[in-house]
């Protein structure tokens, strides 16, 4: 980002400042809009797999993965090469990481996406999930528990145009899927849009960018991880006050928080050894053609999968318009 700003605001300490400080508006701009498509659109794994597991409705699954074409197109456009901020862990620890991430996902209700969206809906216990992943992130920054991994990055193997055909295939493909049983398309059409540029760019302009490790980022600017959250946290309330004209906070009882600061845990350490959140495997890893990420996204779904058809899930759309017709 610092060149990108730089020929903006040309050179010296007043120009350095003002880079910031521009710096900081654009991250901030961003984590709003990624905060308020989240909600707007109920972008949830966990949902989406309930929808196919429980109903057969695949379309919001096939969304998924047409955020993660859309970030490859905007990578391929602005010739940027999506990034890790640290390598992938060995089979020995990627493997029960995503069925872990799987099983506290299950056990939260929503996926590190929707948690971003529930908490905007003013159900403050989905932060305790943060609070555990926060916490594993922590431990591992104090004990160096896990092996350091370096940075990992790749050019994708194609160039826009085939990305831009193969986005239209999947928006053609939830079209069809869309046509008789949702009435949402194009609300998740413009969700998971806004959701998929914004979260690219942020992840091009201050690489190490992960809602699920806000400890350990790799940031130029050292309060952006901050900013991207608070701001990101801002828009989902945005977002439901403008879908419902109202807002009402729902304390959690000390069971929900138990609960919901043991899935973040499990989260967390599922994120840690991937390492990885579904925001990274989706946005950063898929789009990267990482075989890693597509092992360790299909192993999370499968758990989710497996444990939702065995116990059922309460999870379900909030927005507007996502019911069968």
């Amino acid at each position: 980002m610092s060149e990108f700003l730089v020929n903006i605001t040309g050179s010296g300490p007043a120009a350095a400042t003002m880079k910031i400080w521009a710096g900081i508006a654009l991250l901030g701009v961003l984590g709003f809009v990624l905060g308020f498509a989240l909600n707007q659109g109920s972008i949830c794994t966990v949902i989406a797999t309930r929808e196919l597991v429980s109903e057969k409705r695949p379309a919001r699954f096939i969304v998924l993965v047409e955020g993660a074409v859309l970030a490859a197109l905007v990578y391929a456009i602005l010739k940027a090469s999506p990034t890790m901020p640290q390598g992938w862990l060995p089979l020995a620890y990627l493997v029960p990481a995503a069925m872990l991430f799987g099983l506290g996902t299950y056990l939260n209700g929503a996926c590190v996406f929707g948690s971003v969206g529930h908490i905007g809906n003013g159900e403050i216990d989905f932060g305790f999930a943060f609070l555990g992943i926060f916490a594993v992130f922590y431990a591992e920054s104090l004990f160096d528990l896990v092996p350091d991994q370096p940075p990992t990055s790749a050019s994708l193997p194609v160039g826009p145009a085939l990305i831009a055909l193969a986005l239209l295939a999947v928006l053609a493909l939830r079209f069809g899927v869309s046509r008789r049983s949702e009435s949402n398309f194009m609300r998740l059409t413009l969700s998971m849009g806004a959701i998929g540029i914004t979260f690219t760019l942020v992840a091009i302009f201050e690489p190490g960018f992960s809602i699920t490790a806000p400890i350990g980022s790799i940031v130029s600017i050292p309060v952006a991880g901050a900013v991207i959250s608070v701001c990101m946290f801002a828009g989902s309330f945005a977002s439901a006050r403008f879908m419902r004209r109202r807002f009402t906070l729902k304390w959690p009882t000390v069971k929900t928080a138990v609960r919901r600061t043991l899935a973040g845990t499990l989260m967390g350490l599922g994120a840690l050894l991937i390492p990885g959140g579904n925001d990274t495997l989706l946005m950063i890893g898929l789009p990267m053609g990482a075989w890693q990420a597509v092992l360790a996204y299909v192993l999370f779904v499968a758990t989710l999968a497996v444990l939702i058809a065995k116990f059922g899930s309460m999870a379900k759309s909030w927005s507007c318009g996502d019911t069968k017709r």
